[in-house]
């Protein structure tokens, strides 16, 4: 997952699956089924062949906003569960965004082992775990790996941007992914942002300006008539 400084980014999946996956299921080279991801929103790339038998397919999906990025990362299910998302944003008296915080948390692991990419429904359908004569014998950490990537603005961070990695366990225990950035900005991000900022500053000058020069033709007048008066 990749942020940028205004809270927006993208997600990226990238599945691989090697050699000896390819010989017992043949089919997930040729025969995956994406009309339901593409209805979500995802970009599919693949399956494409790999140079060591294998095949891979990258999906990517975009969010604008923290919401959207804790719906679409929880779309990912297990290894990935339980995730949340947060923006907070700190503005200044013209309404620009000069300060925010970003979080990311979640939960890693496969409780239940195979079955977790499962459900009583489709289990009961297919007469148990899906491909379970191939994984007969074999636990989750055996035959796969899950490790997420993520990246967030930082403002005391090299490049202003921090990353970090986390691998799921999948021998049955869970671990937590958690990460906060913080960033402090004049919102140098938009031209607009430092125009409308200056005009504000000179319409309040203006007025200044404006108010001094109304009591001056006032009190330049009353002067008039007192001397127009006196005479």
């Amino acid at each position: 997952m990749s942020m940028s400084a205004n809270g927006s980014g993208s997600v990226s999946v990238r599945a691989v699956a090697d050699q000896a996956l390819v010989e017992a299921a043949p089919s997930i080279a040729s025969q995956v089924l994406v009309d339901d991801l593409l209805e979500a929103g995802w970009l599919v790339d693949g399956p494409s062949p790999t140079d060591d038998g294998g095949v891979v397919m990258v999906l990517a999906h975009n969010f604008s906003n923290a919401e959207e990025l804790a719906l679409i990362l929880g779309s990912i299910g297990p290894p990935l569960s339980d995730v949340t998302a947060r923006r907070d944003v700190t503005r200044d008296a013209l309404d620009n965004v000069i300060a925010a915080e970003n979080s990311v948390s979640a939960n890693l692991g496969l409780v239940d082992g195979f079955n977790d990419f499962s459900d009583s429904d489709l289990s009961a359908l297919l007469g148990g775990t899906p491909f379970g004569d191939v994984l007969e014998g074999r636990s989750p950490s055996d035959v796969m790996t899950f490790d997420i990537s993520i990246a967030m603005p930082e403002t005391s961070a090299e490049g202003g941007e921090r990353i970090e990695m986390w691998s799921a366990p999948l021998d049955g225990s869970t671990a937590s992914l958690e990460m906060t950035t913080r960033q402090t900005t004049d919102n140098p991000t938009t031209l607009t942002s430092r125009i409308s900022t200056a005009l504000g500053y000179l319409l309040v000058a203006w007025i200044a300006v404006s108010a001094i020069f109304i009591s001056w033709v006032v009190i330049a007048r009353r002067r008039r008539a007192q001397r127009h008066h006196a005479g």
